[in-house]
C-alpha cells in the first residue's frame, strides 16, 4: 500500500461512529494529562490522526467554507468528529489529572513512589509498541526517511531532558503556555504536559482546572486557540506534501519520548524538579506486567481499528 492511498483512506468523509469518537477522546485526553505521554500518539494508534488534523484544519477555515453548501457540509462532518472527541478529552483530562496527579495534599498514583513505576511502565509499553503505527504508513524506507526519523528522535530525547522551571507563572504567561502546549500535543511522542512542566506551568494549569479558576482557564484556552490557528495548517500541509517524511519524523519523536517514560526515577513530583531517570528498582515483576498491559492495549486497539475499517 502506498503513502497517498493511506492518506486518502484516513481522510475519508465517512463519519467515525459517535461511540468510537468519544472513546478516542477519552484516551487522548487521558494521555494529554500525563507529563511524558502524547495524545497525538494515541490518535495514531487509533488510526484517526490524519483525520483529526484534517478536521481541525477544516474548522479553522470555517469563515471561507461557510459560503457554499459543500463547505458547510465539510464543517458539519468535522464537527461530528471533533465535538465528541473534544468532550471525551476534557472529561478524561480532568479525571486523569485528579486520579494520577492529584492535589498537593493528596498526590495521585503517578506521584507516589509505590505506584508511579507501574504507571510509567504502562505508558512505556504502550508507546514502544505504537512505534510501528506511523512507520508502517511509509511505503518505502529510504535513507532520507531514516535520517529524518533519527533527527526527530534526537530532538525528542533532548526535549525530555531539558531543565525544568520552578517559579509560579503569571496569569498572562499561560497564554504562551497554551499555545506551546497544544502545538506539541498534536505531535505524537512530544508531550504538551511535559512542556508545561518544563516551563513551570503544569501545576498552575491543573490547579486552575480543578479549582475552576475561570480567569486562568480562559487565558490558557485563548493560547490553545492561537496555537491551533498557527500550527494546524503547517502540520496539515506537511502531511499532504511530505507524507512519508512527516511519518518518519513522528516515529522518531515517539521513540525519543521513551526517555521521559522510563519507570524508575529519583522522584516523581514534577513540581519539585526534573524527573531524572535512575537504574532499575526492586519491583521489576510488577513493572514488566504493567508494560505488557500497555503493549496489549495497543495491540487490541489496533485490531479493533482494522476490524472497524474493514
Amino acid at each position: 500500500m502506498n503513502g497517498p492511498a493511506i492518506t486518502n483512506q484516513t481522510s475519508s468523509s465517512r463519519p467515525i461512529p459517535l461511540g468510537r469518537a468519544m472513546v478516542s477522546g477519552l484516551l487522548m485526553g487521558g494521555a494529554d494529562g500525563i507529563p511524558g505521554v502524547s495524545g497525538g500518539t494515541i490518535a495514531l494508534v487509533l488510526g484517526i490522526y490524519e483525520r483529526f488534523i484534517a478536521a481541525l484544519s477544516t474548522v479553522l477555515k470555517a469563515p471561507t467554507l461557510l459560503r457554499d453548501p459543500t463547505g458547510r457540509s465539510q464543517i458539519a462532518t468535522a464537527l461530528r468528529l471533533l465535538f465528541p472527541l473534544g468532550l471525551g478529552m476534557a472529561m478524561a483530562y480532568w479525571l486523569v489529572t485528579w486520579l494520577l496527579i492529584g492535589k498537593t495534599a493528596d498526590p495521585g498514583l503517578m506521584m507516589r513512589e509505590a505506584s508511579a513505576p507501574c504507571c510509567y511502565a504502562f505508558f512505556f509499553g504502550l508507546v514502544l509498541v505504537s512505534l510501528k503505527e506511523p512507520w508502517r504508513r511509509i511505503p518505502g524506507h529510504r535513507t532520507s526517511t531514516w535520517c529524518v526519523a533519527l533527527a526527530a528522535f534526537l530532538v525528542s530525547v533532548t526535549f525530555s531532558g531539558l531543565p525544568y522551571a520552578r517559579t509560579e507563572p503569571e496569569t498572562w504567561m499561560l497564554l504562551l503556555g497554551g499555545a506551546g502546549a497544544i502545538s506539541v500535543m498534536l505531535l505524537p511522542g512530544v508531550s504538551g504536559s511535559l512542556l508545561l512542566v518544563m516551563i513551570g506551568q503544569y501545576a498552575a494549569v491543573v490547579r486552575a482546572v480543578h479549582d475552576l479558576d475561570m480567569t486562568r482557564i480562559l487565558v490558557f484556552a485563548l493560547g490553545i486557540g492561537i496555537g491551533l490557528a498557527l500550527f494546524v495548517p503547517v502540520l496539515r500541509n506537511l502531511l499532504h506534501r511530505t507524507h512519508d517524511h512527516t511519518m518518519a519524523a513522528l516515529t522518531g519523536l515517539m521513540a525519543g519520548s521513551l526517555r521521559a517514560l522510563w519507570p524508575w526515577k529519583e522522584q516523581y513530583d514534577p513540581k519539585v524538579g526534573p524527573l531524572h531517570n535512575m537504574g532499575i528498582g526492586d519491583d521489576i515483576p510488577y513493572v514488566i506486567v504493567s508494560a505488557m498491559a500497555g503493549a496489549a492495549l495497543v495491540i487490541l486497539l489496533a485490531r479493533l481499528q482494522r476490524r472497524s475499517s474493514s
